[in-house]
């Protein structure tokens, strides 16, 4: 697989906001799966538990504090369903918005973070996903060092398909802006691909991602057995 670095550039700084998506009701989960506590293991290898929004968040926010020469990050979440039990949870420092269509499905979570980036006027925009436990800091170091590199739309590309986190380009906002329904960006991905116009990165812990109970109890079976 092709590693990407971060390139520095006296070119002037290109701007990319980090879309936190965090709207859903998470039906399948019986219960705000967000706020329910979960552990991974961090670079020391010790167990951290907290709310799965947190440990996202925690991801995201390293990548804004290890900005690239040339590269500014900025971060919002988008809310919904449960906005005032997780917002009680970020900081008070991190940059939040509320998405008054969540019922209507994802694409009005894609279209809250679109109206952001454009008012930020950022370059790019990466989407991701609050409840992809397995996608690493250096997961996704590597999508925006593949961003900065090729200059095309980038995304994460896992068991013979793709899709999110995924970075697009300003050029691709209005695209998402009319995105309708329970249907997310990967449509736009498959346009993209079908052009020469993709970067793909293979991130396999996209597939650990939590949806039920029963996701998050083999989650933290799988953490037990890596600390034997």
């Amino acid at each position: 697989m092709k590693k990407f670095s971060l390139e520095r550039t006296k070119q002037p700084a290109k701007r990319l906001l980090i879309a936190l998506l965090a709207a859903g009701a998470s039906r399948r989960f019986d219960g705000i799966k967000l706020q329910a506590a979960i552990g991974v293991i961090d670079r020391n290898g010790l167990v951290k538990s907290q709310p799965l929004l947190l440990q996202t968040l925690d991801k995201l926010d390293q990548l804004t504090t290890k900005q690239s020469t040339g590269l500014t990050i900025e971060l919002v979440v988008i809310l919904g369903e449960h906005r005032e039990v997780l917002a009680k949870l970020l900081p008070p420092d991190v940059n939040q918005r509320m998405n008054p269509y969540w019922q209507s499905g994802i694409a009005s979570s894609i279209k809250t973070a679109v109206v952001e980036a454009e008012v930020l006027q950022a370059d790019g925009l990466l989407i991701a996903l609050a409840d992809h436990i397995g996608v690493t800091v250096d997961d996704y170091q590597q999508l925006i060092a593949a961003w900065q590199s090729s200059g095309q739309a980038c995304c994460a590309q896992y068991q013979n398909s793709f899709g999110t986190p995924a970075i697009f380009n300003a050029s691709d906002f209005g695209y998402l802006a009319r995105l309708d329904g329970d249907i997310g960006a990967k449509s736009l991905l498959k346009k993209r691909s079908a052009h020469n116009a993709l970067t793909v990165i293979n991130i396999e812990g996209i597939t650990m991602d939590i949806d039920s109970k029963d996701d998050l109890e083999k989650w933290q079976r799988l953490i037990a057995e890596k600390l034997v």
